[in-house]
């Protein structure tokens, strides 16, 4: 995707403020919704023209293999059919007719606006990152500029077009760019003339943008999740090493979801020292299934790093144990009895950590308190509804059963912050009592 000239994209902020008050603002939320779920439904169907040309491009843009692509696009698309969408609006909202007309309220009557410019800035770490949030920005009836990541701009620009072919007027309201960050020129265009700014990447890329937003600005920096195996789960070790592995294997570990450590209860029926072993055996597995994609010398200098520096442990007697795939670095689990938290290098590198107490994760892990996300638990409802207080002091904005942390519902609030409720204005009519 050539960037655009500071001429051409403010033609293209020009056009989409008019298209949306020729078309978006006169239109219903739900004819929105029905042609979105008209674009989804071409996204799940493996035979149709956008998901074999995502199939094909996908793995060159994005690293992930052929048959990680084939395997998280209906997981990525699922989530926004039309009735999941419309749930989360009645939620977040009361119902989806408020962003259409004022309906009653406690005190006269209440209405939600979407703000008339919006610009999405996407990171390029997992594919489909974002899209949740340009499809809610349609939604509210916003005019939509998308700035891609330079990595990854494939997937941004086929859904779009898939917007296009079903309602070219809802389509005009959507444009796709991308440019190398830096350019100055047309950022102040992007970001200045917006009036709301919705960005995820580094923490140093954030804070460039906020400085050249001229309204609201939301923002998704640097975010890190993990794994807690509780001792119950520990009766059925296999089964719940093998979901560890998925969820450290699904996005080759590159999304802000993906568990960059596994702290295991002590006392269970295998010990944490053996709960590593099979999860080697699980990340052994899914790389059948779910082959990691090529990384960069850079990346596997990294790995290989991380495995030296667990066998000099090893050698210098502490308690640490080295698993590694036998071909190259396509996975690698190291168990590890000193229960710091530490980052992984990631693509399938996850370290495992045996811990006494839950109450020792609140010091083990107060570093980390802004940066947190996401834990996934091996334990059942009950297990983990009593574990869910002490879960949530460590700042983490998301509780969820292992196998599961990089399938997150529509309804997951990233960061804690309301999906579309964050994007709306709301106008209220009060009646004289």
């Amino acid at each position: 995707m050539p960037s655009p000239s500071p001429t051409d994209l403010s033609a293209r902020l020009d056009a989409l403020v008019a298209n949306r008050i020729q078309h978006l603002v006169p239109g219903t939320a739900r004819d929105i919704l029905i042609c979105i779920d008209q674009a989804v439904q071409r996204w799940l169907d493996p035979d149709s023209q956008e998901r074999q040309e995502a199939e094909t491009r996908l793995p060159e843009t994005t690293g992930l293999s052929v048959a990680m692509i084939r395997h998280v696009l209906p997981l990525i698309f699922r989530e926004y059919r039309a009735d999941r969408i419309e749930t989360l609006c009645v939620d977040e909202l009361g119902c989806l007719e408020v962003l259409d007309r004022f309906v009653p309220s406690v005190s006269g009557q209440k209405r939600a606006s979407g703000p008339p410019l919006m610009t999405h800035v996407l990171a390029g770490n997992v594919p489909g990152a974002g899209l949740d949030s340009v499809i809610f920005s349609l939604l509210v009836k916003s005019a939509t500029l998308v700035k891609t990541s330079s990595a990854e701009p494939v997937l941004p620009a086929l859904f779009a077009r898939s917007i296009r072919d079903i309602d070219p007027n809802l389509g005009a309201c959507l444009s796709v760019v991308s440019w190398p960050g830096g350019n100055a020129e047309l950022e102040d265009l992007a970001y200045g003339r917006a009036d709301m700014v919705v960005a995820s990447g580094s923490d140093a890329s954030l804070a460039a943008i906020r400085k050249r937003t001229r309204g609201q600005f939301i923002g998704y920096g640097h975010k890190v999740s993990f794994g807690l195996v509780t001792k119950e789960s520990l009766t059925e070790a296999e089964e719940t090493a093998h979901k560890v592995a998925y969820d450290v294997a699904l996005y080759d570990q590159q999304g802000c979801l993906s568990p960059q450590l596994i702290y295991v209860k002590e006392g269970g029926d295998v010990t944490p020292k053996e709960f590593a072993a099979l999860l080697a055996t699980g990340l052994a597995h899914w790389q059948t299934e779910l082959p990691r994609g090529p990384v960069s010398p850079e990346v596997s200098t990294a790995i290989r790093r991380a495995r030296d520096e667990a066998e000099w442990q090893a050698l210098a007697g502490k308690d640490v144990v080295l698993h590694a795939s036998p071909n190259g670095t396509d996975w690698t689990v190291v168990y590890d009895a000193d229960p710091t938290f530490v980052q992984s290098p990631l693509y399938r590198t996850i370290r495992v950590k045996p811990l006494r107490d839950i109450a020792q994760l609140g010091g083990i892990l107060e570093a980390w308190r802004p940066y947190l996300e996401a834990v996934g638990v091996a334990a059942g409802p009950e297990r983990t509804a009593t574990l869910a207080d002490t879960l949530v002091a460590l700042g983490v904005s998301r509780v969820c059963p292992i196998g599961t942390m990089q399938r997150p519902p529509l309804s997951w609030r990233h960061g804690g912050r309301p999906r579309v409720g964050d994007l709306v204005r709301w106008v209220g009519v009060e009646w004289e009592v």
